[in-house]
């Protein structure tokens, strides 16, 4: 079949493709890719592996934009899918170790589905307006859903959804059909933010053990008025859900806020090790009656239930008026209470063979030197992540003028870029040596000496 993408296919370590099994940080979400896009017709492959795509642009495809079956080893990354609204962005069938990260969706069936896989990591991608049913597509629209994946190293984590009411029909946001984790390594749905859903009557924003399914984790999620539902549980066992936060507003399809029940005890047994803690919810029913919390008798006794609480400060403002395309452009999202500092040794952009200096990294617009006193400001942190990569977290407002500055032992100057996200990971080549990092970020400053080995 001609294609008219470019594709390059690399080979790597299996350590290099399960870069993004830890978390990373909670205000980092969505695609950062800002460079630019070659147009491409659909892609399908069988029996690949080893394969990078990315940087393509899939606009009014006629079927799945990418489509891998038995597939091993793929990165998809910095890719835009647009404009297809009956067919999905990516499906993937029994395939092995993908990782999908820093891609853009926009008016999509459904964002992606993995079936019959593992290793699976749809993490860090922007997403406008799954719509589902409303054109003519398949009558479940979901941002991101696994079916029957299992094993280690699945992550729905740290994605922008926003979804445009009257322009987007989703079921659920998140779906986990029917997929069991591992009791060390559980499937992560962690640090999304979703932002719309409905009218659908039974489809909500985050539902894990969809017909059954075990080691499942739900945490620090944002979601505003994501459905009929906000977050919820429907079967199986060891499945948690904690620390999010869910605000709903009064809609003809709104129900609950969080929820937890065994719809399918009949066909996949008993619940157990049922988990609900430290949420924060405010949810309106359709009836216009608070209705935040409900547990079904058949997985009692649930775990942590006393601890989830009605927040009356919830509002949809607890999310930034821009999700989609916020990490590209630096916006700092709205304070929401009890933030998590972000771990500081896991790296979020993986590493290639030859690895392109980001857009920015050659520029000479900013030309501020940093101050010869550095005052070592906690909200900046400077670090070797394990593969020696020099990366910098910025917590807080992201100013215009943020840059960081690297120089050798004997002062001299061997990197210079302006920051333009939170999170920077430096994609140079750096020899062994000592080096010394400056980073200035307004009137916040910080100095770090790292030694790469």
């Amino acid at each position: 079949m001609k294609q008219t993408m470019k594709r390059t296919s690399i080979y790597m370590v299996l350590s290099v493709l399960l870069l993004f099994l830890t978390v990373h940080q909670s205000y980092g979400q969505g695609a950062r890719y800002t460079g630019s896009y070659s147009p491409s017709s659909p892609v399908k492959y069988v029996g690949m592996s080893n394969l990078v795509i990315e940087g393509l642009e899939f606009v009014n495809g006629n079927a799945d934009l990418i489509a891998l079956y038995n597939c091993e080893n793929v990165i998809i990354r910095n890719n835009r899918f647009a404009s297809t609204p009956t067919k999905r962005g990516i499906y993937l069938y029994n395939c092995k170790n993908v990782t999908i990260i820093d891609n853009t969706f926009e008016n999509v069936q459904s964002g992606m589905v993995a079936s019959t896989s593992t290793g699976v990591k749809f993490e860090y991608n922007d997403l406008y307006n799954i719509v589902g049913p409303l054109k003519g597509g398949d009558k479940t629209g979901v941002m991101a859903q696994f079916i029957e994946v299992y094993g280690e190293g699945n992550s729905i984590s740290y994605n922008a959804c926003d979804n445009i009411f009257g322009e987007s029909s989703p079921e659920d946001l998140v779906n986990v059909y029917n997929s069991n984790g591992t009791p060390q390594s559980p499937i992560i749905i962690k640090g999304n933010w979703i932002r719309g859903g409905g009218p659908s009557l039974s489809g909500g924003g985050i539902n894990i053990g969809d017909f059954g399914g075990s080691y499942q984790i739900a945490e620090d999620n944002i979601l505003v008025n994501p459905g009929q539902y906000g977050m919820g549980i429907s079967g199986g066992h060891d499945m948690i859900v904690r620390n999010n936060k869910v605000y709903g507003r009064q809609n003809y399809f709104t129900n609950v806020g969080v929820t937890a029940s065994n719809w399918y005890v009949a066909d996949k047994g008993n619940s157990y090790n049922i988990t609900v803690a430290n949420n924060e919810i405010n949810y309106m029913h359709k009836d216009g009656f608070l209705n935040n919390v409900w547990f079904n008798d058949n997985v009692l006794p649930v775990t942590g239930s006393e601890t989830n609480k009605y927040n009356s400060n919830l509002t949809a403002s607890i999310l930034s008026d821009q999700l989609v395309g916020r990490a590209r452009v630096g916006q700092t999202p709205p304070p929401v209470e009890d933030p998590v500092t972000p771990p500081v040794e896991d790296p979020v952009t993986p590493p290639t063979e030859n690895p392109v200096t980001p857009p920015g990294a050659d520029s000479t617009e900013n030309t501020e030197t940093p101050p010869t006193v550095e005052i070592n400001d906690p909200s900046i942190v400077i670090y070797l992540d394990r593969y020696s990569r020099i990366c910098i977290n910025i917590k807080g407002p992201l100013s215009p003028s943020a840059n960081v500055t690297i120089t050798d032992v004997g002062g001299n100057e061997i990197f210079s870029r302006r920051i333009i996200s939170f999170h920077t990971s430096i994609r140079m080549r750096v020899r062994k040596g000592t080096y010394t990092v400056y980073v200035v970020n307004g009137d916040k400053t910080n100095k770090k000496e790292l030694t790469i080995k």
